[in-house]
């Protein structure tokens, strides 16, 4: 039986910035928002290296479980998922949605820095130009 929901290491410095500027409140939130946009762009990614991981009962607010059950559901076509002897493969699919979620959350920040950048490169050129 799971007791624990694994962040990954790969995104723990992404992770600790997202609740650190209050975007979200909680590591939890973050992967129950990321394990959500896994789910949804079918990005399921399993991972060994994990950082300190979640105690179960931090998700156990309706809304944190719902999710976590609903994506087993869903990805297993199996609504015996809510199985108390199937808690262990819950905890283990939301944790490779919320892994796939944090990738795609990584590489949209990162492209959203990158566009903002050439954005201000560009208004910096056309800055300049006008000077001339």
């Amino acid at each position: 039986m799971a007791t624990r929901v694994r962040r990954p290491a790969e995104f723990e410095e992404m992770l600790g910035e997202l609740r650190d500027e209050g975007i979200f409140p909680t590591f939890k939130d973050v992967l129950v928002f990321a394990a959500a946009l896994g789910f949804r762009r079918g990005n399921r990614k399993s991972f060994q290296k994990s950082s300190e991981p979640i105690d179960l009962e931090v998700f156990r607010g309706d809304f944190d479980r719902t999710i976590m059950s609903m994506i087993a559901i869903e990805e297993n076509s199996d609504p015996k998922m809510l199985a108390p002897s199937n808690e262990a493969e819950r905890v283990l699919c939301f944790e490779e949605y919320a892994n796939g979620g944090l990738e795609i959350m990584k590489r949209e920040i990162s492209d959203g820095k990158q566009d903002s950048k050439h954005k201000r490169s560009e208004e910096h050129t056309s800055e300049l130009q006008s000077q001339l």
